[in-house]
């Protein structure tokens, strides 16, 4: 059953549990695998990795929270929490009034008013005669609510969870009183399930009676009348208009393409209906939906245009995802859901503020709609609220700064629509790129203002969150006074600067008047040069018809000519001679006039162009002065927002000044453990330092070592290849000895005959064998070099060697000293184990000497009683006491010199006491206890000693009996005596523990101290960021001269357009000149026709030769007809231009 009614009265996004949809991981975009797996969030369904779904924990379902822990990514446990915040900050709850004492102002209303009229809409829904929408809701708001509760969306539902409970029959009365008294007061509504979700949201943060007057300005004032559900029922809609409106916002407002949007026409087309009549609840997340809930009702004049834009502003937001999506639309709308946040909607929603739209004028197939923003149509309900005066005002004082801006951004529109299709001059186009600079460094300055003051206003909420942390000077206070107060003054000086532009925009709109006169003049000229066009046209037409008549008339008249053939060649001839003539004036003459014709359209041209160009300036001037109105607004708000800052960070410096002084007392004991730390650290850096420097040239001399051994390498290897050539050639020339000398041997016994032929061989082989000697000379001599270099070679590795034997053994050394220093590390680690392990044992000992002393009260008390059974058994031996006196006076000065020992080591304790309190002085407050519990252990053992000379008195007392005492009582005093000893003992154990107890209060003092330092780095940390700060306003205050100057430079473009703007003005003058001349031109074309029409009258003979030619003329005129209706076109379109 639920399925059936979701589908028919409230629209929801189903959202598939299916997994393997999607290959990447939704959040992080890390492809899923082996090692990477897919996970899902129970909560919002995505398909995360582990990394972005750290989190187990309850979901909510239709039955509530989950007994079992589920996973949850991460976006979702910080949009949960943040619900949780967002009600505990606002202190939402049903039915309460929080955020609609706002939304009521925002309309010229308060609380009070929407009471009134509640109740008398309450008193007079008895009266109503139409109930039928009224007796509709009452059947089925009981199947809407079980249909709301089964399609929430995961974070709309949450939200609610926390705020409704177990309160959901109280709020099904609520909307049927609502709701009802609606129907009932304005029936041409009409009931619908959207109505539910939409007053269940409202109730979340209004009042009955301030709900019911929100719907009535919703239905009134921002939900067009053929959205009412009862006229939906009656005449469907198409969407085309909203539909235009958000393509209108994607490419203008986010530079989309045509191409692209035809991509996201059919999701548009398809799903625009289920996001228009809701207004969006249920379809975003519960922030997103509340963000454009707040931007409808806070500008009921621009409400429903903002909620577009905002949905415009989602759908770019998933634009990729709605493409690729494209066939599967209810994961396209899962994507919207759970990706669209407020915080950037807020962000591209200012991109289309320019944005205005059109009113809405056309016929659909369905239905006839006429909507325009000036006058409500007839539909529309007119309720009458008693509004309050003064909220009246200050909206129309708030709105007055906004709706100036907006006519002036809808001029600027049309502007822009009619100069879409002429193409402007290189000079403009130069003006126009210009002033779209201006225009976008101004947009930066203004967007770098706004990021500063949201980075202010996060770092005081910052603030805020942290404990107090306090800086050691006054310093940072100055500091931050004084970049207050530079904030401030470039606040006026932007605004000296917008004044300025405010009086360069007054100039402007002269510039603009006087182009429009310049326009209608010359409008006005080429109207009287069409009306002569016209005038002359009509001229020759008669002149055609006058013709046409004489030459009947000399048909008629003609008579037969007696004259000779001859004559009536000559006749002929003249004739021919004379038509030639005026032919050739006639050419010439209309030669002329289409050259004047063809002039006068390149000067209209020119005109036309010169028109747009100022045009378009003027249009960007006006874009300019737009923009700087919305800044001038926005600026306004930065003010506001800046004072509140001022006043916080005035109550933060109260808060640091009341914390400094504490820090002051404890920064002089930290500074030693400062100076300690520091020099252990700038030792522990040097040694890194010289650890990194010598694996540095560990790491360079091996370097430098395998680039020598590869050198050394190639030189053995050239010495090895000229020892193989010098070998050769050695060989080659042996070979050719050898050769040398059987030839010799053969030739001595041929040519002993021939002495002369064998001198002269000698004297050769004498040559042959000196060069053989010094080639073998060489050889050797090379050899011995060769060697003498291997060995430089070898002694220059063997120093290498050594060199990198010395920094190993000097790395090793390092390497061992920093074991020793790990070493050490680890052995004070283990010592400080051991410390803290004996503080426990010493605890324990402590607690166990307690039990002890308290037994030894104990038996203390036992033996008193067996002392007052021995003061009544000696009762009768009271005579005897006179013997025992001399004896009790020995015993007597024995006791007195051990009470005054006892007497001595209680003031000596009571001496290191008073030495301690003086040395605890600033630690008293935390260690109060400790210190109560030494003292009430002192003065347990002062009455310990009391008690001791209790004993003594008593054992003075049978000191004078104990002559006649037996041995049994001489065993038990002896007894009592070690008994004493004992307790001596112990005495001097609990100095001991009190002693111990000092040390231990001495290691908690070190652990305090460690906090301290932690306190102090807390302390240079926010001393950092000041410091950063600080170089941001320098920053700055650079940014703005650089501002400056480019200001200055934007006034002499400024000044120099002005002074073309003059220029073209004169060349305007002199064309009206140009065009007056031409009309005494067309004077002069009259007188020329009336000669003619007396040559007409003069030559009624040759008339019928001319009709050829007349023929001729009638076509040129025709040509000239055309050209006429042409230019007739053309100063149609440029009126409307105009």
């Amino acid at each position: 059953m639920s399925k059936k009614s979701t589908q028919v009265m409230i629209k929801s996004i189903i959202i598939s549990e299916a997994r393997g949809k999607f290959k990447k991981c939704q959040l992080c975009q890390k492809e899923f695998g082996i090692f990477h797996k897919e996970h899902q969030c129970k909560r919002c369904r995505r398909a995360v990795c582990q990394n972005c779904a750290n989190h187990h924990g309850p979901v909510l379902g239709d039955a509530g929270f989950s007994k079992q822990t589920h996973r949850i990514c991460n976006t979702c446990k910080e949009e949960s929490e943040s619900i949780k915040k967002f009600i505990e900050q606002y202190k939402i709850g049903l039915g309460k009034d929080t955020f609609s004492i706002d939304w009521l102002k925002a309309s010229g209303l308060t609380v009070d008013i929407a009471k009134k009229e509640y109740e008398f809409a309450q008193k007079e829904n008895d009266k109503a005669k139409d109930k039928g929408e009224f007796m509709k809701m009452k059947q089925e708001l009981q199947l809407a609510m079980i249909d709301f509760w089964l399609n929430l969306n995961y974070s709309l539902r949450e939200f609610l969870f926390y705020l409704l409970k177990d309160e959901l029959d109280q709020l099904q009365q609520q909307i049927c009183r609502v709701l009802g008294a609606i129907l009932l007061q304005y029936p041409e509504i009409g009931y619908g399930p959207d109505q539910v979700i939409l007053t269940i949201f409202l109730l979340c943060f209004c009042s009955e009676a301030s709900a019911y007057t929100i719907l009535t300005i919703l239905y009134s004032e921002i939900i067009p009348s053929y959205l009412y559900p009862l006229n939906l029922r009656k005449t469907p809609y198409d969407y085309q208009h909203e539909i235009d409106q958000v393509l209108q916002v994607l490419e203008q407002g986010f530079k989309i393409k045509q191409s692209e949007l035809q991509n996201i026409k059919p999701f548009i087309r398809t799903r625009i209906s289920r996001y228009v009549l809701p207004l969006g609840i249920n379809f975003y997340q519960f922030q997103t939906s509340f963000y454009m809930i707040n931007q409808i009702l806070f500008g009921p004049k621009t409400g429903y245009d903002n909620f577009i834009k905002c949905i415009a502003v989602s759908y770019y937001q998933q634009f990729e995802d709605i493409k690729t999506m494209i066939n599967a639309q209810d994961d396209a709308e899962a994507q919207i859901l759970r990706n669209v946040k407020s915080t950037q909607c807020e962000k591209d929603f200012l991109l289309t503020k320019v944005i205005i739209f059109l009113p809405h004028k056309r016929v659909t197939q369905s239905v006839v709609i006429q909507r325009s923003n000036e006058k409500k149509p007839s539909s529309q309900i007119q309720p009458e609220h008693n509004r309050d005066v003064k909220v009246e005002i200050q909206i129309k004082t708030d709105n007055s700064m906004t709706e100036y801006a907006a006519v002036q951004d809808k001029s600027f529109q049309e502007l822009r629509r009619k100069s879409v299709e002429v193409k402007a001059t290189p000079e403009a186009d130069e003006e126009k790129a210009n002033l779209k600079q201006y225009i976008e460094k101004i947009e930066e300055t203004l967007m770098l203002k706004h990021k500063l003051v949201t980075e202010l206003q996060n770092r005081i909420k910052e603030l805020q969150n942290q404990p107090p942390q306090i800086n050691n000077s006054q310093d940072v206070d100055k500091q931050l006074l004084e970049a207050n107060e530079q904030l401030r003054r470039r606040i006026q000086e932007q605004d000296v600067q917008i004044s300025q532009l405010e009086e360069q925009n007054k100039y402007s709109n002269k510039l603009q008047e006087d182009a429009q006169e310049m326009v209608t003049s010359i409008q006005q000229s080429n109207k009287e040069l069409e009306q002569q066009l016209e005038t002359s046209l009509r001229t020759n037409k008669d002149l055609y018809l006058q013709i046409k008549d004489l030459k009947n008339q000399s048909s008629k008249l003609e008579p037969p000519s007696p004259l000779t053939p001859s004559r009536e060649k000559n006749y002929q001839i003249n004739i021919a001679l004379v038509q030639k003539k005026n032919e050739e004036q006639l050419q010439q003459k209309l030669d002329e006039e289409q050259q004047k014709t063809v002039q006068l359209q390149q000067q209209m041209n020119q005109l036309n162009k010169e028109l747009l160009g100022l045009q378009q300036l003027n249009q960007d001037k006006l874009k300019i002065i737009g923009n700087l109105e919305v800044r001038l607004i926005e600026l306004d708000s930065t003010r506001k927002e800046n004072e509140k800052l001022t006043l916080e960070i005035a109550a933060l410096f109260k808060k640091i000044e009341h914390h400094e002084l504490v820090i002051i007392q404890q920064q002089e004991e930290l500074d030693d453990l400062k100076a300690k730390y520091d020099h252990l650290l700038k030792q522990h850096e040097i040694q890194s330092e010289e650890l990194d420097q010598v694996r540095i040239e560990k790491r360079q001399n091996l370097e430098e070592y395998d680039r020598k051994e590869n050198e050394l390498l190639l030189i053995i290897e050239d010495l090895k290849n000229r020892l193989a050539e010098v070998n050769k050639q050695y060989q080659t020339t042996s070979d050719q000895l050898n050769q040398s000398l059987d030839n010799n041997n053969q030739l001595q016994n041929l040519v002993q005959e021939k002495d002369e032929t064998i001198k002269l061989l000698e004297a050769g082989i004498a040559k042959g064998v000196k060069k053989i000697a010094e080639i073998e000379a060489n050889h050797h001599k090379q050899q011995d070099d060769d060697r003498k270099k291997i060995e430089e070679l070898n002694q220059i590795i063997e120093q290498n060697n050594k060199k990198i034997k010395d920094l190993e053994d000097s790395i090793a050394e390092k390497d061992a000293k920093l074991e020793e220093h790990k070493k050490e590390f680890k052995a004070l680690k283990i010592i400080f184990v051991s410390l803290e392990e004996k503080w426990t044992k010493l605890d324990n000992d402590h607690k166990d000497l307690s039990g002890k002393h308290e037994r030894l009260i104990a038996e203390c008390e036992e033996w008193k009683k067996k002392f007052k059974d021995l003061e009544g058994e000696h009762q009768g031996l009271k005579e005897k006491y006179r013997l025992i006196v001399i004896e009790y006076e020995k015993v007597k000065e024995n006791t007195n010199d051990k009470m005054n020992e006892l007497k001595s080591q209680n003031e000596d304790l009571q001496r290191k006491l008073k030495a301690l309190e003086d040395k605890h002085q600033l630690l008293q407050n935390q260690h109060q206890a400790l210190m109560d519990r030494l003292e009430k252990e002192t003065q347990n053992h002062i009455k310990k000693v009391g008690e001791l000379d209790l004993i003594i008195i008593g054992l003075e007392k049978k000191a004078h009996e104990y002559k006649t005492l037996s041995d049994n009582q001489k065993l038990e005093i002896d007894n009592l005596q070690a008994i004493i000893k004992q307790l001596e003992g112990k005495i001097a154990q609990a100095e001991k523990d009190q002693q111990n107890r000092h040390q231990q209060l001495l290691v908690q003092i070190t652990q305090h101290l460690e906090k301290v330092t932690k306190l102090e780095n807390r302390n240079s940390k926010l001393e950092l960021d000041v410091l950063e700060l600080e170089k941001r306003i320098q920053e700055l205050i650079l940014y703005n001269q650089d501002y400056k100057n480019e200001i200055i430079k934007q006034d002499e473009k400024i000044t120099i357009l002005i002074k073309e703007g003059q220029t073209k003005e004169s060349e305007i003058l002199k064309l009206i000149e140009v065009i007056e001349k031409y009309k005494l031109d067309l004077t002069d074309y009259e007188k020329i026709i009336r000669e003619l029409r007396q040559k007409i009258q003069e030559l009624e003979l040759i008339i019928v030769e001319k009709d050829k030619k007349i023929v001729e003329q009638e076509k040129s005129i025709k040509k000239l007809q055309t050209l006429l209706v042409q230019f007739k076109t053309l100063s149609e379109e440029m009126a409307q231009i105009n």
